[in-house]
């Protein structure tokens, strides 16, 4: 049986309990408070410098052009295999036999095809 783990230096001390729900967690109400908040917690944000900020745009660039290039070389690819399987699958097909006597078959015939006939488009007089 397996031991449980504790964490170095002994047990941890209780989590101090959450604050209320809609609370905002110092004593803010309502919307004004909200906004607040978010304005505080932006504060603590540590933006990215231009430089760092121009190298990381240009990296997810390149990376999306990778593999929209990828992806395209496959579906390029793939498209090719597909259409020399089916063009081959076409010429290598046999015309269907109907078997008119024992051991006597017939290749199937087109079937015939009616072409229409021109009529004179009928006059109206004025």
């Amino acid at each position: 049986m397996a031991k449980a783990r504790s964490a170095p230096g002994g047990p941890r001390p209780p989590r101090p309990a959450l604050p209320a729900a809609g609370s905002g967690g110092s004593g803010r109400v309502g919307l004004a408070g909200y906004f607040r908040g978010v304005w505080e917690e932006l504060k603590k944000v540590v933006w990215p410098t231009r430089e760092e900020l121009l190298r990381m745009t240009g990296i997810v660039i390149a990376t999306v052009v990778i593999f929209a290039a990828l992806v395209g070389g496959a579906d390029y690819l793939l498209s090719i295999g597909v259409q020399r399987a089916v063009t081959s699958q076409a010429a290598n097909a046999t015309p269907i036999a109907t078997p008119t006597a024992v051991g006597t078959p017939v290749t199937a015939a087109p079937l015939p095809t009616s072409i229409p006939t021109e009529k004179p488009l009928p006059t109206v007089s004025p």
